[in-house]
């Protein structure tokens, strides 16, 4: 076996694991930006529609999204997320939220009282009816 075809058959070895190395590592930067590039930001909404038992909208209905009480661990702050609208003409409310959450919902016409609850998802606007008795 001669020195040359040995020393340059192992260097066109290393030569190709490099070229292999190189094309994985480029495969993988421009995949981490593509999936960064992806990331949700915009605000998790809900729009509560509230109807009566027969299907009709109800206009002026007080809707509220709340989440239960929960406390941080380590600095002990309460998380809040409570909002109240007034039903539109259209028997609607939105409500915008900067995080996902999964909230109460209540519904208050009068004497009649609905609960029910909604998950929030990122940059998504989820939709809920409320039928109230």
């Amino acid at each position: 076996m001669d020195f040359k075809t040995d020393c340059s058959g192992k260097i066109s070895q290393i030569d190709r694991k490099m070229k292999a190395f190189k094309f994985l590592l480029f495969a993988l930067v421009v995949a981490s930006a593509a999936f960064s590039s992806c990331k949700k930001s915009g605000p998790a909404e809900a729009m509560i529609t509230v109807v009566d038992s027969t299907g009709q909208r109800i206009s002026g209905a007080l809707v509220t999204l709340s989440q239960d009480s929960v406390i941080n661990p380590v600095n002990n702050v309460q998380a809040s997320a409570n909002q109240v609208k007034q039903s539109d003409a259209a028997g609607q409310a939105f409500f915008s939220f900067k995080l996902e959450a999964v909230l109460n919902v209540e519904v208050v016409k009068g004497a009649k009282v609905a609960k029910d609850y909604i998950r929030l998802e990122q940059s998504k606007t989820v939709t809920k009816t409320v039928v109230i008795r």
